[in-house]
C-alpha cells in the first residue's frame, strides 16, 4: 500500500478533470500462502464475499489515500486481472475506450510519475493518441 499516497496525489492533481478508479483483484501474497512473514492477514479468496471483505479492509487502511475513489472489485474468475496483467498491481489510463496509457507491472515496473507524465501530455495536447 505504500504507493497509495502517490496515487492519492496524483488524483488531487488531476481529479477535476480525470476520473480515477481502483480495481481490486486477487490477493498478491495471501498470507495462507506464507509469501512474506508479518504481511497484511488476507487469505486466497475462496469466494467473492471475500475478495469484497478485503477491499472493505483496503478501504478502511487506505481511508485518506482513497477517499472518494470508487473500488471495484474483480470477479472470481479474475477477468479483469487477466485482461489487463495486473497481477499485482498495474496503472491504466484508457480514453473514449482506448488505452492511451499501460504501465508496467508492479511493483517493479509500477510507475505513478509516468502515468503523471501521460496525463499531463494528455491535457496539454488535443490530438496526441497514446503517452
Amino acid at each position: 500500500m505504500g504507493s497509495l499516497s502517490k496515487f492519492s496525489g496524483i488524483r488531487a492533481k488531476f481529479g477535476s478533470k480525470v476520473d480515477f478508479i481502483t480495481v481490486y483483484i486477487e490477493e498478491a501474497h495471501p498470507s495462507n500462502k506464507d509469501h512474506f512473514k508479518g504481511n497484511i492477514d488476507i487469505q486466497t479468496h475462496q469466494h467473492l464475499q471475500d475478495r469484497l471483505e478485503a477491499a472493505r479492509y483496503l478501504r478502511s487502511e487506505a481511508a485518506e489515500d482513497l477517499k472518494g475513489c470508487p473500488i471495484l472489485v474483480d470477479r472470481m474468475d479474475d477477468a479483469a486481472n487477466k485482461a489487463y496483467g495486473a497481477h499485482p498491481e498495474r496503472l491504466y489510463a484508457i480514453l473514449d475506450g482506448n488505452i492511451v496509457y499501460e504501465g508496467g507491472m508492479g511493483p517493479f515496473n509500477y510507475s505513478i510519475e509516468d502515468l503523471e507524465n501521460c496525463l499531463e501530455t494528455r491535457l496539454n495536447m488535443e490530438n496526441t493518441k497514446s503517452c
